[in-house]
């Protein structure tokens, strides 16, 4: 019996130093990358070195590089890859490329240090349709099709994502942990790189295969053929300022090259068999979506948004201000599937949250209203907060600007924290469960209250075109986003959350 609980002790200690041990391999250790890349070379592959890169949409907006900023989300940093582009490839952004129907691309590295969320995802951004293209949905400016009547830069996803609660790795908990990613739409290219893998010492523990569906897309290089890119997704890094720091590292660190001193901790390779068969080709098929909802609801709640408003009206009529409006917010992005069949764009959406939000274009299908804020007008959204009712890991609010869809200010749902206790009875449950933020573009030293800037592109100081957004004449929108529902590893049912409110203030004349 000692022996064996001996035994144990030890196994459980050299256990507890493989994550460690792996991870040095999978994100830095160049021998075994090389022994990666030979075992392909001899398996009739063309293998090229790729990089990771941290993407901020706000800055390739304020650059120049896109023409919009894709509804980003503030404070919740990207990860992307810049893949090389094969002979004939048009794509002209270093993080789009085209794909052939044998290729992968393939991450090995590390998982983020610890946050809340994180996530990996492939997403088709122009695609082609066989009919052309409505021209009243090909709205001004679409961005990369060249004029093609048959081509929509839809901007969606493809499936689920890899996330925090899903991805296949080892240790204690996902974080800086090892991690492979085979973004491909072939299985016999699947199981070749999985092989290579093994043979250059990488565990199928922490192996993920992530499908482009060849049945929705056009794979191949040229005009004609659909552009994808790959993206990354983290938010609210856990910890308090130490893991904020460590995780403001790893992304910065994304950018380094294999020959720096602190290399990147995703390494990205194109994986390219030397000769295209047709026939050789074994199509992964779609994979089956994660399913959302548990049929328990937040509707209990519906009632305390009253309670809210009247607390609300009162406070601001008696401070010298009336209600100048009163709007309410729907159901924003939902599924890539969808978004593909309608000819929508969709500004790269994830199935692992839903988007609620209201006013000048808040994302496809929101209630549209023309919103704007003179410096004496504000607004007070309130409503459930998802993550205390356990609905969501994580949720904030987003304020844009139009047309850029540029995000001009964010707060996350660690900040609603008390927020709706003054307009509650002393001691209700439900206060802890509801929010009230004010939304202004002066907020001195108000609490609960979202400063929205109008100079985030000027701060910058780079050499693109200037944007500027003008206070009071810019149409504003709001929108919600909530991650993760616990116990579904996937985004919540709108059916079951209860959407946020909004009313408008201005100063009594």
């Amino acid at each position: 019996m000692k022996a064996k609980i001996l035994l144990s002790v030890i196994m459980a200690a050299v256990l507890s130093l493989v994550p460690c041990a792996f991870a040095q391999q999978a994100g830095q250790d160049p021998r075994a990358l090389d022994r990666f890349k030979n075992a392909l070379e001899q398996e009739g592959f063309n293998v090229k070195s790729g990089q990771s890169k941290s993407l901020d949409m706000w800055q390739q907006y304020c650059s120049g590089v896109t023409s919009s900023a894709k509804y980003n989300n503030k404070g919740a940093p990207y990860l992307t890859a810049e893949v090389p582009h094969l002979e004939g490839d048009p794509t002209l952004i270093p993080y789009t490329f085209q794909l052939r129907a044998d290729e992968a691309i393939v991450f090995i590295g590390e998982t983020p240090p610890p946050v809340t969320y994180f996530s990996y995802q492939p997403f088709l951004l122009n695609k082609h349709y066989a009919q052309p293209v409505p021209a009243d949905l090909r709205t001004s400016p679409i961005q990369g099709c060249g004029g093609d009547p048959h081509c929509l830069d839809v901007g969606t996803t493809l499936g689920d994502t890899v996330n925090v609660a899903t991805i296949k790795t080892i240790g204690p908990d996902p974080y800086s942990a090892p991690m492979v990613l085979i973004f491909t739409p072939d299985q016999n290219t699947d199981a070749r790189v999985r092989s290579a893998l093994q043979k250059a010492g990488y565990p199928l523990t922490i192996i993920n295969t992530i499908v482009f569906p060849a049945s929705l897309v056009n794979l191949g290089i040229g005009q004609g053929y659909d552009i994808f890119m790959i993206l990354g997704r983290n938010a609210k890094w856990l910890n308090g300022e130490a893991g904020e720091a460590a995780g403001l590292a790893y992304m910065n660190s994304l950018n380094n090259k294999p020959d720096s001193p602190v290399p990147s901790p995703v390494s990205v390779f194109r994986v390219t068999p030397k000769v295209f068969s047709a026939a050789g080709l074994n199509p992964l098929p779609a994979p089956e979506l994660r399913v959302r909802g548990t049929g328990k609801t937040e509707m209990g709640l519906m009632g305390k948004l009253d309670d809210i408003r009247d607390k609300v009206i009162s406070q601001y009529t008696n401070m010298g201000y009336v209600v100048a409006a009163e709007y309410t917010s729907g159901p924003g992005s939902y599924d890539g599937y969808d978004f593909i069949q309608q000819m929508k764009r969709a500004y790269l959406d994830c199935r692992d949250t839903i988007y609620v939000g209201a006013g000048a274009d808040a994302f496809p299908n929101n209630l549209n209203y023309d919103i704007t804020l003179t410096d004496k007008e504000f607004l007070v959204i309130y409503g459930v907060n998802h993550t205390a009712t356990g609905k969501a890991s994580y949720m904030n609010l987003n304020a844009y600007a139009k047309p850029s869809q540029l995000a001009i200010g964010s707060v996350f749902d660690t900040d609603f924290a008390h927020s709706a206790d003054a307009y509650l009875p002393s001691g209700d449950p439900a206060a802890s469960q509801m929010f009230a933020y004010k939304i202004s573009w002066q907020c001195g030293d108000e609490r609960s209250c979202l400063q929205m800037s109008s100079g985030d592109c000027a701060s910058l100081q780079l050499d693109g075109p200037e944007h500027t957004v003008e206070r009071e004449n810019t149409k504003l929108a709001f929108a919600t986003r909530s991650y993760l529902e616990p116990a579904t590893s996937v985004g919540p049912a709108f059916t079951e959350v209860v959407y946020h409110r909004m009313i408008k203030f201005s100063p009594r004349p």
